[in-house]
């Protein structure tokens, strides 16, 4: 696939870091400092660039599905220059936001149509098919097949991800889940899977809260799902969610 022309670039990472920086270091130059960081962070061969920047996070499609969601960061402290970083990226660059959506997820929708490469250093853009580029470890921008996609989108869903409070499988690391997608016919992972939150021996039972135990593995693979194309309607704003037998329909010959 031809690499496109257009960015879109983790404006939550970008402001994170450099309002980091400015705690220490003084405000003054936040500004000449982000500009810097955008140019850092555009691949060669771009010609626009988007920043792309998440709803506040009670606002995220996810708390509906997992109330969890994130919620040990709430409360947490950040830097004290994030929203003059947020309002300088709003100010110099073009900058977008949607309702209920992250930044993940508008870089996801973007990259996986072919319209743009996904610019940030967070290895979970890479359950996405498209473009991708990380700026911290490679020289150049990267292909991801939709069949490697897949496939770390299958290992998270088994695994979780506690940095943003989705358990996942009790237990169960990426060496594991690794090991359990390799062992399985393609065709046979969301069976798989659903077979292990079936018969998991979780400790603490609370964390189903009123769902079965098919409804608590759903939830997990739909929080851990960046969107991907097809999967979030423009004109309704409303969210596609992933359905497992739309994707073994896919998949099969």
């Amino acid at each position: 696939m031809k690499k496109p022309k257009l960015a879109v670039i983790d404006g939550d990472i970008l402001a994170y870091k450099a309002s980091f920086w400015a705690d220490v270091e003084g405000i003054d130059c936040l500004e000449d400092r982000l500009a810097v960081d955008l140019e850092n962070w555009t691949p060669e061969g771009v010609t626009k660039t988007i920043v792309a920047l998440s709803c506040p996070r009670s606002k995220n499609f996810r708390r509906d599905i997992w109330p969890r969601y994130k919620a040990h960061r709430d409360g947490t402290a950040q830097p004290d220059s994030l929203d003059y970083a947020i309002e300088i990226l709003y100010d110099n660059a073009d900058t977008r936001c949607i309702d209920k959506l992250e930044a993940d997820d508008l870089m996801g929708l973007a990259s996986s149509k072919g319209a743009a490469i996904s610019v940030t250093i967070d290895k979970d853009l890479r359950s996405v098919p498209g473009w991708h580029w990380n700026p911290d470890k490679e020289e150049d921008s990267v292909f991801i097949t939709e069949e490697e996609a897949d496939k770390f989108f299958f290992k998270q869903w088994i695994m979780g991800d506690s940095t943003d409070g989705i358990p996942g499988l009790w237990r169960v690391g990426p060496k594991k889940a690794e090991k359990f997608l390799n062992s399985w016919a393609k065709e046979s992972w969301v069976d798989e899977i659903f077979n292990l939150y079936e018969n998991e021996d979780r400790p603490n039972q609370s964390d189903y809260g009123d769902m079965t135990r098919k409804e608590f593995a759903l939830s997990m693979a739909r929080c851990v799902r960046i969107l991907r194309e097809g999967e979030y309607t423009k004109s309704t704003r409303s969210i596609n969610l992933w359905e497992p037998n739309n994707w073994v329909k896919e998949i099969q010959p």
